[in-house]
């Protein structure tokens, strides 16, 4: 087993790399990158965007070997303190079979960002034993909202650290689709809460991501280990909930939940279509047949906002009955 690599935590005034590995990040508009990375400034942190971030090779934020060369850059940069996402996409697997694994273990730094990048974090983190982060990316910070709870757990991981964490849930979100809105605005309602869909206690390394990005590493050397561990998935606003029942369906033919020992599960936006008449619960029903570990569900990480940030590769405990999330090892260095 490959130890465990933490990072050094992120400072005040430090200074973050800004990736797009997949999809490039003009496609947002202008405005909408000016005002991510404002408020990343607001919060006090420097910005450097990767030189292929705006670069187009198709529908890809440049080649495969540009996008490889920024990630390698930003991790072998000591000016660099962190390194940040701006959003997802569909290629980021790609870059596995070129990175330097020996370079990201030999200079340790966290990475955070959600969705497509998962396959980025999931593989650094096994290849390598570095811890790194499911959390917000910058397309986060440049919504039309920053939720306080989005940047409260952002900063308390990232960059307070500690060898404990309770986390708890937000009492509102937002799930609507809020760039497809004329007056792109995100609909608040109050949360529906984290809820237990099987009650029961676990413990284990934190596993997961997007789900979808996650089964694209099945049959490579990236794919991650399950035993023992809490799987944590999520899926974004442009799935169905046939869609859901198909990969939760390949991640039990695959043997996935004969592997873990709990699963938490993010709040899915209200695109997705789930409802009374075709639930996850029914999804759920079919696909954990015969097994008992406890599963969370409406957990505040995802597609939807707000979101938490949480490690990959540390142990965390979960009570699915109580409602109850929570590390219970350190995470970062440095402190």
């Amino acid at each position: 087993m490959i130890d465990m690599i933490r990072p050094p935590r992120l400072r005040q005034g430090a200074t973050l790399g800004v990736i797009a590995t997949s999809s490039p990040i003009d496609k947002a508009g202008d405005a909408l990158v000016e005002r991510g990375y404002e408020r990343l400034r607001e919060k006090g942190f420097k910005i450097v965007e990767a030189p292929n971030c705006r670069s187009h090779r198709g529908h890809a934020a440049g080649t495969i070997l540009e996008r490889v060369d920024a990630l390698h850059a930003f991790f072998a940069d000591p000016d660099i303190d962190g390194i940040i996402s701006f959003w997802g996409g569909m290629q980021t697997h790609q870059l596995l079979e070129y990175i330097d694994w020996d370079l990201i273990a030999a200079n340790p730094k966290p990475l955070v960002g959600y969705s497509d990048l998962t396959a980025l974090t999931s593989a650094i983190s096994h290849m390598t034993g570095l811890v790194t982060f499911s959390g917000p990316a910058v397309i986060t910070f440049a919504k039309p909202r920053l939720f306080d709870y989005s940047w409260r757990w952002f900063e308390r991981v990232l960059m307070e650290g500690g060898d404990r964490l309770v986390y708890e849930a937000s009492p509102i979100c937002s799930d609507n689709v809020w760039y497809e809105r004329d007056d792109k605005k995100m609909v608040e309602r109050p949360a529906p809460g984290w809820r237990c869909y099987r009650p029961g206690e676990a413990s284990g390394p934190i596993v997961g991501g997007n789900l979808g990005t996650l089964l694209l590493l099945t049959g490579t050397p990236y794919w991650p280990e399950m035993e023992g561990r809490i799987f944590f998935v999520e899926e974004d606003e442009v799935e169905s909930t046939a869609t859901l029942d198909r990969m939760f369906t390949q991640a039990r033919q695959m043997g996935v939940f004969d592997q873990i020992s709990g699963m938490v599960i993010g709040r899915f936006a209200s695109s997705v279509g789930l409802s009374e008449e075709d639930s996850l619960e029914m999804i759920l029903d079919d696909a954990l047949r015969g097994y008992d570990f406890p599963v969370m569900v409406d957990v505040d990480f995802g597609h939807t906002d707000p979101l938490m940030t949480f490690p990959i590769g540390v142990e965390c405990r979960m009570d699915a009955g109580a409602k109850e999330l929570e590390l219970v090892e350190p995470w970062v260095g440095g402190i």
